[in-house]
């Protein structure tokens, strides 16, 4: 009888220690964490995503050693590789990736999954059945629905509208103008003109539609550089104020073009809180279980929509008032500017 008891105790831890504990937090010790972010390049949008990694970790009681923020000096696919080969050796906790090209940075994501690393990506989706366990960015579909309402308010009439973006296949640039030709309604928007990620030649491309369309009334600028090249077409052309302007991003150049009066409205995202919610949420999956963690942080179908600003002449003061609270650096600044008489503010639908 003692003999079957301790054969059946044997036999009991055996099996459990082979049965994975389902939804169990895979680190409970805060000094074990260790958490990676890693980035596209060296820039400005980089730099305020490495400004909320760091910010998370302050508040989350994590040492500098504990969150790595790492991105290669240009946008490199085989350096961001390298990269997670490195992190996966080190048998880091979790690694949040911002991939350059999805479909060249799964085999890599999958290699960390298997190796019991969290995954997830931030800033650009991952592959449709990626092993991402959350994708912590904006929601480049909603994005386009708010950039479309803006142009709606701008031109309550209606008018011709050109669009600007840089590719033709790249999701967030589909998924911004399916989102603006949704609710853009009223709206005469013509084809969008791509120039390949080409600043020139969006500068040129953008020239062309005023030049061929006299009755030209607003232009949507999909990515960051659009926006800036409609804004010099239309001053080339003498129609300040004539064609209304909605951009993408909160870039200096896009800053001061409001402040001037050219660009009416930007759709900024949120690149500091993307890092910040990446580390925040690697940490309390790996502390609470992904299931429960993910339903906590509020991702809905696997996202994690970090949301836009409407940046406008009318809110600009507001806007800088926020990044300088979160200690975000921008080059530009709105001392010595004062906000024109019945400047445009976006109201939220």
């Amino acid at each position: 009888m003692k003999r079957q008891i301790v054969i059946s105790l044997i036999l009991f831890v055996v099996f459990g220690a082979l049965v994975p504990n389902i939804g169990a937090p895979a680190v409970n010790a805060q000094d074990d964490l260790k958490i990676v972010v890693i980035g596209k390049s060296v820039a400005p949008y980089w730099s305020n995503v490495e400004t909320g990694t760091k910010a998370a970790a302050a508040a989350l009681g994590l040492s500098e050693d504990q969150v790595i923020f790492f991105v290669p000096s240009t946008e490199d696919i085989a350096a961001q590789i390298q990269a997670m080969e490195t992190y996966i050796a080190q048998g880091v906790t979790g690694i949040a990736i911002a991939p350059s090209d999805p479909n060249a940075l799964e085999p890599a994501m999958k290699s960390a999954a298997d190796a019991g690393i969290l995954v997830t990506t931030l800033d650009t989706p991952p592959i449709e059945g990626s092993v991402s366990l959350v994708y912590i960015g904006t929601d480049n579909y909603t994005a386009g629905t708010i950039a479309g309402q803006a142009m709606v308010q701008l031109l309550p009439d209606g008018g011709k509208v050109g669009i600007g973006r840089g590719s033709d296949t790249a999701l967030n640039a589909l998924q911004r103008t399916d989102g603006f030709l949704a609710t853009a309604t009223g709206i005469d928007a013509l084809e969008p003109v791509t120039d390949r990620e080409d600043p020139t030649t969006a500068l040129q491309l953008a020239s062309s539609v005023i030049s061929a369309n006299p009755d030209l009334a607003g232009a949507f600028g999909v990515y960051a550089y659009n926006g800036p090249a409609w804004a010099n077409a239309v001053i080339e052309a003498g129609k300040i104020g004539e064609i209304k302007i909605v951009a993408f991003d909160a870039t200096t150049d896009i800053i001061e073009f409001i402040k001037g009066g050219v660009i009416q409205a930007s759709i900024a995202q949120r690149e500091y809180d993307m890092g910040y919610r990446s580390v925040e949420v690697i940490k309390m999956m790996a502390q609470m279980g992904v299931e429960e963690a993910l339903a906590e942080a509020g991702a809905v179908d696997g996202i994690i929509d970090t949301g836009v600003d409407v940046v406008t002449p009318g809110n600009l003061k507001e806007y800088e008032a926020g990044l300088d609270a979160k200690g975000i650096p921008h080059e530009w600044t709105t001392e010595g500017w004062e906000v024109p008489e019945g400047a445009f503010t976006f109201q939220a639908e």
